[in-house]
């Protein structure tokens, strides 16, 4: 089945197309994000985001005070699960019971509405 894809100017335009079953995309909308982000960038800022924004997918190197914790302690079902670990150059899907060390870099997909559970859970201001 064949795909359309429409790129837009005027991100005004994409409701329509979109009700017409065309994915959008708008470089205009893209570029005013990416700027965002480069200006507001903080450790918890998303990497990507699904659907409108309600599912987030963060980067962070490991905190201090994670070093030594299990993976099963960042993971609660339906609100936020680790992917991936990042260690020495080399990524990998954890189990549960994997360890964090110093330098890990870690990726989890979150919901929106977690942030601020996550947040507290590793001790973050």
């Amino acid at each position: 089945m064949p795909r359309v894809v429409a790129r837009l100017y005027d991100p005004r335009r994409a409701e329509i197309y979109q009700r017409l079953g065309l994915v959008t995309i708008s470089s205009t909308t893209w570029g005013a994000q990416r700027i965002r982000e480069l200006l507001t960038h903080s450790e918890l800022d998303p990497v990507f985001t699904f659907g409108s924004g309600e599912v987030s997918l963060l980067s962070i190197e490991i905190l201090p005070q994670l070093v030594g914790r299990q993976v099963r302690h960042l993971t609660i079902p339906g609100e936020m699960q680790v992917l991936a670990i990042t260690r020495q150059g080399q990524a990998f899907i954890p189990l549960t019971g994997t360890e964090m060390q110093a330098g890990d870099t870690i990726h989890l997909a979150i919901l929106a509405s977690s942030m601020d559970r996550f947040k507290d859970l590793i001790g973050f201001s």
